[in-house]
């Protein structure tokens, strides 16, 4: 998944903080309405070899909110800091591990809860605090602003439309008439 994104801070230009959690408010719940009513047997496929199923990317979801979320408040607490992480992150990887194989019901609630945790974080931080930057170890200086939009907003309309594709390749086509 990693390989089409750009190394470049994502920034939406003239977007206000509300704004922008309710962009990203809005795109995980269309995500969970796609979700909910898949049948079971196409959350655990892969679409091709060594691609993530839909639960894998869902474990991911729940795991990916409050992680950057926190890391923006930590950012918007201590100007400057080192934040992130790589792609084989203990957390990032756990999550995946221990949750890529839960039911709907158990991983809806989950995003949903993961979701609430995010936006009262980002809503906690007060409008001056978006401009504030930490370090990046790969992307260097990075505002509160870009790590909302790239790490979360961005991320998670990444993560939608890999769904929609990976629903695309492992969904039985519909019968001919």
């Amino acid at each position: 998944m990693a390989s089409g994104r750009s190394k470049r801070p994502a920034t939406l230009i003239g977007v206000t903080p509300e704004e922008r959690t309710q962009r990203l408010e809005a795109s995980v719940q269309r995500l969970l309405q796609e979700i909910e009513r898949l049948p079971a047997d196409v959350l655990y496929r892969e679409p091709r070899p060594g691609e993530w199923p839909v639960m894998s990317t869902l474990a991911h979801v729940s795991e990916l909110l409050p992680y950057w979320a926190h890391q923006a408040e930590r950012i918007a607490r201590s100007p400057g800091v080192a934040f992130g992480r790589t792609h084989d992150d203990p957390e990032r990887v756990g999550a995946i591990d221990q949750h890529g194989h839960d039911s709907i019901g158990a991983i809806v609630p989950r995003i949903r809860a993961s979701l609430a945790d995010c936006l009262g974080t980002l809503r906690s931080l007060p409008p001056e605090a978006w401009a504030t930057n930490g370090q990046h170890p790969s992307r260097g200086a990075m505002s509160v602003e870009q790590v909302v939009d790239r790490f979360l907003v961005d991320h998670i309309e990444e993560h939608a439309a890999q769904i929609s594709a990976t629903l695309s390749a492992v969904s039985p086509a519909p019968p001919a008439r």
